[in-house]
């Protein structure tokens, strides 16, 4: 469990850093968009940590003599605090969506149109077509989505089987069953997560001059 929380507060650290560089990069206060993303996650974790220590202490003081099957009883806690952290990497993916989707929506000339409603998945289609992701980081991105579509819609469960290699971790899902993973699985893939949000926030913002620096008057 200590490794779970060290874990966390690197995670928070690190929604912390990147917020600020996103902040001083676009030259705006933190709960402005873009930055604004890596303050709702920073609460997040934030939120996460507070309920993995109040675990942490319950079970480091627990009687065992007041439990009549303490082996069920921990298996129980086990699966509450894996469902702390699906909440929390829920939450942080659900708010990066939000966010890529106000990025694309205010810089269409970049980004162009799309058909119907905008989801996560079509921005990063685009953002690979636009070649602002590479193709390994595209499967990751969809990987990363539809667990946590699993995770929202339908219990958990895959509707696929795939491998989805990341930095640290390795997430394996079969068709018809529940994802499965050790306590830090849903963590490391937040992990993963920051990253990839930051350099998704910095090379679009970078593409964005580029394309407003061509398309600048000239006197």
């Amino acid at each position: 469990m200590e490794d779970v929380i060290k874990l966390y507060l690197e995670l928070r650290n690190s929604a912390k850093q990147n917020g600020n560089e996103i902040a001083h990069t676009f030259s705006i206060k933190h709960h402005e968009d873009p930055a604004a993303f890596f303050s709702m996650a920073f609460n997040s974790i934030t939120m996460t940590l507070e309920l993995l220590n109040y675990y942490s202490s319950l079970w480091k003081n627990v009687d065992p003599s007041k439990y009549p099957n303490i082996e069920e009883s921990k298996k129980q806690n086990w699966q509450r605090v894996n469902m702390i952290q699906k909440m929390n990497f829920i939450e942080i993916m659900s708010s990066f969506e939000f966010s890529a989707k106000k990025t694309v929506l205010a810089n269409n000339l970049f980004f162009e149109d799309f058909s119907g409603r905008i989801y996560l998945s079509k921005i990063m289609k685009r953002s690979h077509d636009k070649e602002l992701i590479g193709q390994s980081q595209l499967e990751l991105w969809n990987g990363a989505i539809r667990l946590r579509n699993s995770l929202v819609h339908n219990n958990g469960i895959s509707e696929e089987t795939a491998i989805y290699n990341y930095p640290e971790v390795t997430v394996k899902v079969d068709k018809n069953m529940m994802s499965q993973g050790n306590l830090k699985h849903f963590g490391l893939i937040t992990k993963w997560l920051l990253n990839e949000s930051n350099l998704w926030i910095e090379n679009a913002n970078k593409s964005l001059n580029l394309t407003a620096s061509k398309n600048a008057p000239t006197s």
